[in-house]
C-alpha cells in the first residue's frame, strides 16, 4: 500500500494525512498529535516544533501492513539533517543519490543528509516501530557544531558541510546513555509550555551525546579515542566493506590502520557498538538483503556471494537480522 503525502509543511502534511485516511488528530501549542487510523494499525505521532530549524517526531507504531511514504513532491528549498534514533523494529528508505536502501533496525541510529527533501519511507507490518527523529535545517545544525566539525572525520564533515547538495546516510548503534534520555522523553510528565521546554532541553542532549561519539569525545579504560584513532577506525571499517569476501584478521586490520588490536576491538565496540566480526557480518547480511530484492540470484549463491558457505547458518543469521528467512523475505517481496 503507497500513500503520497507532501511533506511541503509539517502541520498541514499531518492534518491532510488525517483528513483522507481517519484517525484523530489533535493540536496543542506547537504540537501536533496523529493516532493511527484503524485501518492501519494502532499507535500514533506527535510532531513538535521545538525551535526554527529544528522539529522533533516521537512515533511508537503498531501496524497491520507496510506503508510507503512518499517524500518525493516536497519543496526544493526543504532540505534537511535528519537525525533517527530507532528504539524497536525496523524501517527502510531511499533516497535520490544513493543507489541502496536505507535501513535501521531497533537499537540504531540513522544520521543523513536530504537534499531537496526527496525520498520514500517503508514502515513494516507486524512489529512494533517506535523512535525519535531529530529534523534539523542544515544551518541550524551547522550552527550547533560548527566548533566541533573539524573534530570529526573527513567524510563526516564533508556530508555535513554539503548537507543542502548531497545525500549521506550514517548508521551507529544506540548507546545506552541515549536509550535512557529517549525513555524519558516517551515518559514526558510535562504538558504545554513546559512539555515543549523539557523536550527541547532533552532533543538538544541528544545531539551532543552522538556528535560527542563521532568526534571522539568519549573515555573507556584506554583512554579518550582521539580524532586520528577515529579516522583509523572507519579506515578499518572500510577495509571489512571492501574485503567482505575474503576479509582480513583483526590483528591484520590493526596492522594495516596502526593501531593494537586490543585498541581495534575496543574501538568498535565503542564506536559501533559491536565487534569486528559484527561489522562485518552486518555488511553481509545487507549486502545480501540487497541481492535477494534484485531477484536474480538463487538463496545459495547469494550466500557464497557474501562470504558464507553454509547455507542453514546463513538463513538462521538473515532471519535473525531481518525477521525471516531468505526464502520467506523473497515471498514478501513477491518473488
Amino acid at each position: 500500500m503507497k500513500i503520497p503525502i507532501t511533506f511541503d509543511d509539517i502541520l498541514q502534511s499531518i492534518q491532510g494525512f488525517q483528513k483522507q485516511y481517519g484517525g484523530r488528530c489533535q493540536l496543542a501549542q506547537g504540537e501536533t498529535f496523529l493516532m493511527m487510523p484503524a485501518r492501519f494499525g494502532e499507535g500514533y505521532l506527535r510532531g513538535i516544533s521545538l525551535r526554527e530549524g529544528l522539529e522533533l517526531f516521537i512515533y511508537e507504531y503498531n501496524l497491520s501492513c507496510d506503508l510507503i511514504l512518499d517524500f518525493q513532491k516536497l519543496a526544493l528549498n526543504n532540505s534537511f539533517v535528519n537525525l533517527t534514533f530507532c528504539l524497536s523494529g525496523r524501517c527502510s528508505g531511499l533516497m535520490p543519490g544513493i543507489n541502496h536502501k536505507l535501513d535501521i533496525n531497533g537499537q540504531q541510529t540513522s544520521l543523513s543528509t536530504v537534499p531537496y527533501a526527496a525520498g520514500t519511507v517503508e514502515l513494516f507490518g507486524g512489529q512494533k516501530i517506535s523512535g525519535v527523529e531529530l529534523v534539523m535545517s542544515p544551518k541550524f545544525a551547522m550552527g550547533l557544531l560548527a566548533d566541533r566539525l573539524s573534530a570529526m572525520p573527513f567524510t563526516w564533515q564533508q556530508a555535513l558541510k554539503a548537507a543542502a547538495l548531497e545525500p549521506s546516510y550514517h548508521l551507529t548503534q544506540l548507546s545506552p546513555e541515549i536509550s535512557h534520555i529517549l525513555r524519558h522523553m516517551f515518559n514526558c510528565p510535562y504538558q504545554g509550555t513546559l512539555r515543549q521546554l523539557y523536550l527541547e532541553g532533552k532533543s538538544l542532549e541528544l545531539i551532543a551525546l552522538y556528535f560527542s561519539v563521532i568526534t571522539g569525545a568519549v573515555t573507556d579504560s584506554l583512554g579518550e579515542l582521539k580524532r586520528d584513532e577515529l579516522d583509523r577506525l572507519h579506515q578499518a571499517k572500510q577495509i571489512l566493506s571492501q574485503q567482505m569476501l575474503d576479509p582480513p584478521s583483526p590483528a591484520v586490520i590493526a596492522r594495516q590502520v596502526g593501531l593494537s588490536e586490543r585498541k581495534l576491538q575496543k574501538g568498535f565496540q565503542q564506536l559501533f557498538g559491536t565487534t569486528v566480526f559484527g561489522v562485518l557480518h552486518d555488511y553481509r547480511m545487507e549486502a545480501a538483503r540487497q541481492l535477494l530484492e534484485r531477484g536474480q540470484m538463487s538463496v545459495g549463491a547469494i550466500a557464497l556471494a557474501v562470504g558464507i558457505s553454509h547455507r542453514g547458518y546463513f538463513a538462521s543469521a538473515f532471519k535473525k537480522k531481518y525477521g525471516s528467512t531468505p526464502r520467506e523475505y523473497l515471498k514478501l517481496l513477491g518473488k
